[in-house]
C-alpha cells in the first residue's frame, strides 16, 4: 500500500510540474542548435520534481524507483592509469551504485549539495551524510566528489553578490569534506548572468583557496556549459585553482529545439548546426583548458519528440520527454523498434509513428555511438569521460563493458 501510496504522489506531481515547466521552457529559437543563453541542463529541472516528493531515505528512492538489483559479475578489468573515467550519481538513484563497477571509476560525484543562494547553506545534501556509496567507491580506490549545485539567474546571481553566503558555503563544504573523508568537489552553477562573470571568477579562487588550505589534497572541478554564450569561464584567471573541469557535453538539442536531433552529436556539420562536443573542446582549449584537465560529459540518456514528419531532420510538433538509457531500451523493445545511426553526429536514434499515426523521434546514445566518441576523445589525449548519469542504464551490462573495453586493462 504504501509503495502504491508513493508511486500516486510521484504521478501527481510530475504533472503539476510539467505543466509548470512548459511556461518556463525558453522559446524557440530560429538555429535549432542555438542553445539559449541562460539555458539549464535537462536532468537538472527535475529537482523541481524530486524535491517535491519529500523523501529522505535510499529505500524509498528504490521503491519509487522499482529498483532491482541484479547478481554483481566479479570484475575483471580495472581502469588504466592514463585515464579518468568520472560518473554523477543522483541521489535520487537511490541504491543503484550496489550495481555499479566502481574499479572501472576514477571517480564518482554525489549530486548534489543544493545551495541556498540566500544564506550558503543547503536546501538539502539528501544522504550524503550516511549513503553506503562512498563506503563502496573507497574499497575500489575511486575517488569521492561532493557536487555543488546552483541554478538560474536570480540564484546565481543572488549568491555571487553575497560574500557571506559564499563563506558560509566554503565553511559546509569544508565540514562535509572531512565528514566523509571525500576527495573533493564538483562545482555546477548553471545560468550564471554576464554580469557576475568577475564575482563568480572571485567565488572559485577564494573557493578553491580555502578548501585548498583544508586539505591540499582536495580536487576542485567545475562542471563546463557545452555553449558559454555569455562567456562566464575566465579560464586564464581560474586556471591556477581548478584541477579538472568536466565538459557538460549533452543537450544540444532538447526542448528548445524547433526541430528533432542529436543529444550530442560529436561534430559540427550543416545538417545538426554548428555546436558540437568537438566544437566545445576545441573552444576551452583555445580558451587555455589543459587537455590533461578535460574530461568530456557524455548522456547516459536520450530524447523524444513528436515530428512533423519521419523524415531527418524534421521539424518538431513539440518535445516529448528525456528517458534513460534504460527505458529507452524497454521502448524499442516493446515498440519492436530498429535502431538507425546518424554517422554525422555518430548517433543513435529511431523513427516510428504512434497509435495515433503520428510521427515520433528519439535520439540517443548507445554502445555503437559512444564507442565512436571514446575512441575521438583518447585521439585527443584527453583526460577521459564523464557520464551523466550513474545508473541511468540499471539492469544493463553494455555500457560498463564498453568502458572496459575502451579504457580499462584484465586484472591480473
Amino acid at each position: 500500500m504504501k509503495n502504491k501510496l508513493l508511486l500516486f504522489i510521484l504521478f501527481l506531481t510530475i504533472i503539476s510540474c510539467n505543466n509548470d515547466k512548459k511556461e518556463k521552457e525558453p522559446a524557440n529559437t530560429s538555429t535549432t542548435t542555438e542553445i539559449p543563453k541562460e539555458y539549464i541542463t535537462s536532468d537538472f529541472r527535475k529537482n523541481g520534481i524530486y524535491s517535491n516528493l519529500n523523501l529522505t531515505t535510499e529505500a524509498q528512492w528504490d521503491s519509487v524507483n522499482q529498483l532491482k538489483h541484479h547478481s554483481k559479475p566479479v570484475p575483471r578489468h580495472r581502469l588504466r592509469k592514463e585515464y579518468k573515467t568520472f560518473g554523477w550519481h543522483l541521489y535520487s538513484s537511490g541504491s543503484a551504485y550496489k550495481s555499479y563497477n566502481f574499479s572501472l571509476l576514477w571517480g564518482i560525484s554525489y549530486f548534489s549539495y543544493q545551495v541556498n543562494p540566500e544564506t550558503g547553506s543547503y536546501k538539502s545534501i539528501h544522504q550524503w551524510k550516511t549513503t553506503a556509496l562512498i563506503d563502496s567507491a573507497k574499497v575500489h580506490q575511486c575517488k569521492v566528489f561532493l557536487s555543488v549545485s546552483n541554478f538560474g539567474s536570480k540564484n546565481n546571481s543572488k549568491f555571487l553578490s553575497n560574500p557571506k553566503a559564499q563563506e558560509t558555503l566554503i565553511d559546509s563544504l569544508t565540514s562535509l569534506l572531512k565528514l566523509r573523508d571525500a576527495d573533493g568537489i564538483n562545482i555546477d552553477f548553471e545560468g550564471v548572468p554576464k554580469k557576475n562573470k568577475q564575482a563568480f571568477s572571485n567565488f572559485l579562487i577564494n573557493l578553491s583557496t580555502k578548501l585548498h588550505t583544508s586539505n591540499p589534497k582536495y580536487s576542485i572541478s567545475l562542471a563546463l556549459y557545452a555553449v558559454d554564450r555569455n562567456r562566464i569561464f575566465d579560464i586564464k584567471t581560474i586556471n591556477p585553482y581548478i584541477d579538472i573541469y568536466t565538459l557538460m557535453g549533452y543537450d544540444y538539442y532538447g526542448s528548445f529545439s524547433d526541430q528533432a536531433g542529436p543529444i550530442s552529436p560529436l561534430n559540427s556539420s550543416k545538417q545538426w548546426g554548428k555546436n558540437s562536443v568537438s566544437r566545445s573542446i576545441d573552444y576551452y582549449l583555445n580558451e587555455g583548458v589543459h587537455p590533461n584537465n578535460l574530461i568530456v560529459g557524455l548522456p547516459y540518456y536520450g530524447g523524444e519528440w513528436q515530428t512533423k514528419t519521419v523524415s531527418i531532420p524534421s521539424k518538431t510538433d513539440h518535445f516529448i520527454k528525456h528517458y534513460s538509457y534504460t527505458r529507452i531500451k524497454e521502448i524499442l523493445k516493446y515498440n519492436r523498434l530498429e535502431i538507425a545511426y546518424d554517422t554525422i553526429s555518430s548517433s543513435a536514434y529511431s523513427v516510428f509513428k504512434s497509435k495515433e499515426d503520428k510521427p515520433k523521434q528519439i535520439w540517443f546514445e548507445d554502445s555503437l555511438s559512444l564507442s565512436h566518441k571514446y575512441d575521438w576523445i583518447k585521439s585527443k589525449k584527453l583526460s577521459g569521460i564523464g557520464i551523466w548519469a550513474l545508473g541511468y542504464d540499471h539492469g544493463n551490462t553494455e555500457l560498463w563493458e564498453l568502458l572496459a573495453n575502451k579504457f580499462g586493462e584484465k586484472k591480473e
